[in-house]
């Protein structure tokens, strides 16, 4: 396989700024391939990204994540995701998501565990996101939203959201991806989350 990776790959001969935003940088790329073919393509620079699964554990209960609920500007609806956000210019994920879970959620984990990380769209997005569990989880106080943010934040049980994951405001695809590396890290551990 990794013989074809000359012919794969591409050059970037140029790049030009095409319009700055506040969330991402788009660039037009002109690049080459080792097949000699030649294109012009359109590159989105974003921050990393974090996403957070926040677990309640209560012993004779099933497991619950705590999550938000909160309108989505770009499909135009309301959506039910673990807390999630930008990394700052020179944060460490780790600590974004510690801060992350604790602007949005008001709770702080005791335990933080990295479970993955993926790139959102490697077609024509630079950016990553790395997804981390949190335990042990205390109440510090209120939210600390941003400006813009407005949101409610629940829990749900782990077999109902496991059930009813892409369907109804259950489907942002980042979600989806943090459901999927929590459950590789519980069949891979201790493997609570249903009552005995």
């Amino acid at each position: 396989m990794r013989g074809t990776d000359v012919r794969l790959r591409w050059k970037e001969r140029s790049r030009q700024l095409v319009k700055s935003c506040s969330l991402f940088d788009l660039y037009s790329s002109r690049r080459t391939s080792g097949a000699g073919k030649t294109g012009v393509f359109s590159i989105l620079v974003a921050p990393d990204w974090v996403t957070i699964v926040p677990v309640f554990r209560v012993p004779g209960r099933e497991d619950e994540f705590l999550m938000v609920r909160q309108y989505r500007h770009g499909a135009d609806l309301i959506t039910t995701e673990f807390p999630a956000g930008l990394v700052e210019p020179g944060e460490d994920p780790l600590h974004a998501a510690a801060r992350e879970l604790e602007e949005e959620t008001g709770y702080r984990a005791a335990r933080m565990t990295p479970l993955g990380r993926v790139s959102p769209n490697p077609a024509f997005m630079t950016n990553w996101c790395s997804t981390f569990l949190a335990e042990d989880l205390a109440r510090t106080g209120g939210l600390s939203l941003d400006e813009t943010e407005v949101l409610d934040v629940l829990q749900i049980p782990v077999r109902a959201l496991r059930e009813s994951i892409g369907s109804g405001e259950l489907v942002n695809a980042l979600t989806m991806v943090a459901l999927l590396l929590y459950e590789r890290g519980r069949a891979a551990g201790d493997g609570r989350d249903a009552v005995p």
